[in-house]
C-alpha cells in the first residue's frame, strides 16, 4: 500500500495563493508550489483535476480577501458605504498588487466570470441613497468605476503616489458631480 498523502488540499492552496500574493500570477506552476511545499508535483495533481482548477481556488481565495477589505472599509464607518467600497478597492490595489492585477488587470477568456465581477451591491448602495432608477444607478456606478479603476491600477503600477486623504476628495469631488449630472436627466 502507498504512504499517505501528506500535503493536503488546503496547503496546496495556501502554498499556491503565497506565490501568487509575492511573486505574480505568472509565477504559479506546480514546480514552484511543490519547491515551496517541499514536496513533488504529485500531490497538486492528486488533489485537483488540473492547474486550471487550482487557479480558480486562488481567484476565489483572492475575491474573499477583496470582499473582506470592502466589508472592513464599511465597517470602520469612516466612510459612507458606497465610498467605503471605492476607498476599500484602492486599499486593495495599494496592499495587494499582485492579486489586484490577477483579479482586475489581467487578462481572460470573455466567458470567465470572476465573483467580483458583480456590481449589484454598489450600484444598489448608489440607487437607494440617491433615490435612482437601477439603470441610472449603474450607468453613474460604471462612471466612478472606471475613475476609481483608474487610481487603482495607477497605483498598482507604481505609477500615481497619492495619500488617502486626497483619494477621498477625490472621489467624492467626482461623485458629488456625477449626482448632480445625473439628477438632472
Amino acid at each position: 500500500m502507498p504512504p499517505a498523502q501528506k500535503t493536503g488540499k488546503d496547503e496546496i492552496i495556501n502554498a499556491a495563493f503565497d506565490i501568487v500574493r509575492e511573486k505574480g500570477f505568472c509565477n504559479l506552476n506546480a514546480r514552484a508550489i511543490a519547491k515551496m511545499l517541499g514536496v513533488s508535483t504529485q500531490p497538486i495533481f492528486s488533489n485537483f483535476k488540473n492547474m486550471e482548477d487550482l487557479k480558480m481556488e486562488i481567484v476565489r481565495k483572492a475575491s474573499c480577501l477583496y470582499f473582506s477589505m470592502l466589508e472592513e472599509e464599511e465597517k470602520s464607518g469612516k466612510y459612507p458605504p458606497y465610498k467605503a467600497r471605492g476607498m476599500g478597492y484602492i486599499r486593495f490595489a495599494k496592499e495587494e498588487k499582485n492579486l489586484f492585477r490577477l483579479l482586475f488587470m489581467d487578462k481572460r477568456s470573455p466567458d470567465m466570470r470572476f465573483p467580483t465581477d458583480d456590481a449589484s451591491k454598489e450600484i444598489g448602495l448608489i440607487s437607494n441613497s440617491l433615490s435612482f432608477a437601477e439603470d441610472k444607478a449603474s450607468k453613474m456606478h460604471t462612471l466612478l468605476w472606471f475613475f476609481v479603476h483608474g487610481i487603482a491600477s495607477l497605483i498598482v503600477t507604481e505609477s500615481l503616489e497619492i495619500s488617502e486623504e486626497d483619494i477621498s476628495a477625490a472621489l467624492t469631488d467626482t461623485y458629488l458631480g456625477l449626482k448632480s449630472r445625473f439628477s438632472d436627466e
